[in-house]
Formats: C-alpha cells, structure tokens, sequence
C-alpha cells in the first residue's frame, strides 16, 4: 500500500508544494498543445488554401508519427532515473516546431515540421502523466490515486478554457506568424521550469514488478473503444471552427470560446467523477461519459443556431470529463508498475483517434459536409459504447 513519505500528510501530499507543482505545470504545459493544435485547422485552409483532404492528412500523418515516437521511448522510459529530461526535451522540440510553422512558405514545409518536430514534442503528455501516478503512488494512500490523477487532467481542461480563445485571439490580432513564434517561446520557456520544478520520485518507487502483465485481450478492447471516442471528438474539434462559420454564420473566435466553455465546465465534472471512482467502478463512469457523447453529436447534427452549440457544451464536458478524467488511471491499473507503458498506451488511443477523426474529416466532411460529419461522430460513439459493454462483460476494472 502506498503511503506518504515520513513527515508528509497525504493531504499534504494532495495540495503541497510537490502537488501544485505539478497541478501548475500539467496546465501551462497542456496549454501549449491547445493554444496550437486548434488554430492549425484555419491556418491551413486559410494561410495555403488548403481542402478537408489535405488538412486531414496533416493531422493523420502527425498522429501516426506520435504514436511511433513515443512508443519507442515508453518501455525505456520507465527504467529512467527520472522523466525530466524527457519533458525537456518535447517542450525544446515544441518551440522549435512552432518556428518552423511561423516560417514555413507552403504546406510541405509545415507537414514537414508537423511529422517530425510537433510529433516528437508529443511525448510530454506520457511523460507527465506517468509522473503523475509515480508520486500518487509513492506519496498518497490507494484511494486518493484516482481524484489526484483526475485532477492532473482538469489541469489541462482548465488550460483549455483560456488557451484556444486566446490562440483565436492572438491569430486576428497578431497573425499566424507572430503567434507561433510567441507561443513557441513560451514553451521553452514552461520547458525549463518544468525541468526545474518538477518533483523527481525516487527510481524505487518506480520498479516495476517482476511478471509484470502485458497488454492483453481487456486492454485491446479498451483501446479500440477510447480512439473510437477520441476520434469523434478530434473531428468535432478540427471542424468546429468550420461548422460555426460556414453553417451557423458564427464567427471565428466563437469556436475558441465553445471549446473554452466545455473546458471550463469539464473541470467539476472531472474531479467528481475521480471521488465517484472510490466508490463506483470505473467502467460504469466511463459509459455514462460515452452515452453523453452519442446524445451530444446527434444534437449537434441537429443544430441550426450558434446559442445551441453553447448549450450543448454540458454534454461535452461530461464526455470529456469522465473519459479524459478517468481513462489514464483505467489504463494504469491495467498495467501496475509500467506508468510509462500504460500512460502512452492512453495518449496512443488518442493518437488513433487523431487519425480516425482526420480521415473523417478528410473523407466524410470532403465528400458530404461539416454538418453531416457530426452523424458519422454519433455511429462511432454507439460502436464505442457497445465496445464498452463488451469489456464490461470480461473485466472488473
């Protein structure tokens, strides 16, 4: 059983120095990704022209790029003395490849820098998350682990809900190119401090044990059913801007404050589905979050005004919150021991769902519309759902 160091309360390890250095730094370093990833769908259509197909094949390529560069640094990452190195490293190559996105003259050169330099940058998430559960293990009691990992993950929810405003913001203001060249300072800048500030758990705690399980029958369902969802939701993100604009005569920025209200909402959301899961089992929370979803698409289907598209936001943020609050201690638990290895398995199903939702928008969107994007979004939430209940039946995670 895990237990707080000699001298340290575990609420002193929930909400001490070591804590809120984390909580701070999850934030600034998830707002990074969000003040960029968002804005990338206008900038290639708007700054070189681009259509659906080939601002799908951006974000396919990029994805499938991160999937190979961090799993080819999860196994080993977990036999590191400590990750801080690593996280140093994503933020340094971040800030390179937002240079590389303010000068770039044509597409090639931005898919170019998409491929390796962003890709790469990626490894972060794992990175972070990992660390995360390593001091929750070594410093809080078993029960505490899940609120404290949900609430590493309303860190970034709460990144989100300023981070794609501003970026909106920032791009009518100062332009595509000034804004990366801001925001790529700003992430050398969070990189070094998060070098600095971050606690380093002792490589004890960190072991893992001998015989430890691999990825088997149970954790391949849930990785099918996450990108599933993961997808739907990386196609609603990419072509919210677009949707607004083009079939609800919104503007731009509305899009950032959508996406800023279902942030700011998945927060409570997030941290009381972490002390639900100390009394309900993660599964049942994790399909009422998927249910939330298949209703969430099918209205946005349906609507016709800008005002509905906020209401909605409810739904949204109640996906997002039990899934993304949740699902990184659902993996983790499936792996004890290999924070590493299960915490990049969960940002991978992302990653799949990156790619799933660029060929949607690549495909459906293309051939059939934004609007009509959003019932291919609801089929796969119910494929997911069913994927689910499929996993409930074998597991008892």
């Amino acid at each position: 059983m895990a237990s707080s160091p000699p001298g340290m309360s575990s609420r002193n390890a929930l909400f001490g120095p070591q804590a809120l250095a984390i909580y701070s730094l999850t934030a600034l370093l998830g707002g990074m990704y969000a003040l960029v990833a968002p804005t990338l769908t206008l900038y290639l259509a708007e700054q070189f022209g681009m259509r659906p197909l080939a601002v799908g094949g951006f974000f396919v390529g990029t994805a499938l790029a991160n999937i190979v560069y961090s799993q080819a640094i999860a196994r080993w990452s977990d036999r590191l003395q400590q990750r801080h190195g690593l996280i140093l490293t994503g933020m340094s190559l971040g800030a390179l490849a937002c240079a590389a996105f303010a000068l770039a003259p044509n597409y090639w050169t931005v898919l170019l820098a998409g491929l390796t330099l962003f890709s790469m940058s990626n490894a972060v998430l794992p990175q972070i998350f990992a660390l995360s559960r390593e001091y929750a293990d070594h410093c809080l009691p078993p029960h505490q682990t899940t609120l404290f990992n949900s609430a590493v993950r309303a860190c970034i929810a709460m990144a989100w809900v300023a981070a794609p405003p501003a970026g909106f913001f920032l791009q009518s203001c100062i332009g595509f190119e000034r804004q990366y060249l801001t925001v790529g300072a700003a992430y050398a800048v969070i990189g070094v401090l998060a070098f600095i500030a971050l606690p380093r758990i002792p490589k004890k705690a960190r072991a893992a044990p001998a015989g430890a399980a691999s990825p088997g029958k149970e954790i391949i369902l849930a990785m099918a059913a996450f990108a599933l969802l993961f997808g739907a939701n990386q196609a609603y993100v990419l072509a919210l801007p677009l949707l607004v604009t083009r079939e609800l005569d919104g503007a731009a920025q509305t899009a950032g404050w959508l996406m800023g209200t279902a942030a700011g909402l998945e927060i409570p959301i997030m941290l009381l589905a972490g002390w639900l899961a100390a009394r309900l089992r993660l599964l049942l929370i994790i399909r009422f979050g998927c249910a939330a979803a298949v209703v969430l698409y099918l209205c946005v289907w349906q609507a016709n005004a800008v005002w509905q598209m906020f209401a909605l936001q409810i739904l949204n943020a109640i996906f997002v919150g039990c899934l993304g609050g949740l699902g990184i201690t659902f993996f983790q638990n499936m792996l004890p021991g290999r924070t590493g290895v299960a915490s990049t398995l969960f940002t991978n199903t992302n990653q799949l769902g990156n790619i799933f939702g660029a060929l949607m928008i690549a495909l459906v969107a293309d051939l059939f519309g934004y609007r009509n994007l959003y019932a291919a979004n609801m089929l796969a939430a119910l494929l997911a759902f069913s994927l689910l209940f499929w996993l409930d039946r074998n597991s008892k995670t």
